[in-house]
């Protein structure tokens, strides 16, 4: 059983992670940062449908899921090469991490907490980020030509 579910092109993942003691409201700090407007890294990256973390059990846990392009490798390595201080920054408060800069040890550590996705909903599921941004910019210059002939 994998715990990386594929529809299409793109892939889910989950995972739960111990938030190491004191560290929540640091965490949530970090978290809060990294709303849609404030993306940074993440929206660079290009492949991210979503991307959720949300500290649970009285703070002791954080909860990861996402949608993606690609394969879990690709993925994980993206992350871990161009975005290194954004996931330690994250993972950081949590117990176990191994740093963003080993690849494989990230790797091992992000599936080793990861659990199975049962199912999830995608509405274009053989549609990458990039396919869905080509098509929102070529509706806004369809939407630009017909205000002009209007």
């Amino acid at each position: 059983m994998s715990v990386v579910l594929k529809t299409g092109k793109i892939s889910a993942l989950t995972a739960i992670t111990k938030i190491l003691p004191g560290q929540a409201p640091a965490l949530r700090q970090t978290l809060q940062g990294l709303t849609a407007a404030n993306g940074g890294k993440i929206a660079s990256l290009g492949t991210i449908h979503i991307v959720r973390w949300v500290i649970f059990d009285d703070d002791t846990r954080l909860f990861f899921a996402t949608n993606f392009d690609g394969d879990v490798e690709d993925y994980m390595r993206d992350f871990a090469e161009r975005a290194p201080e954004g996931i330690d920054a994250i993972w950081g408060h949590c117990e176990g991490y191994p740093g963003a800069r080993d690849y494989p040890k990230l790797r091992d550590y992000i599936l080793g907490s990861a659990i199975e996705t049962t199912g999830y909903y995608c509405a274009y599921p053989n549609s990458t980020v990039a396919d869905i941004n080509k098509a929102l910019a070529w509706k806004a210059k369809f939407d630009t030509f017909l205000d002009q002939i209007g």
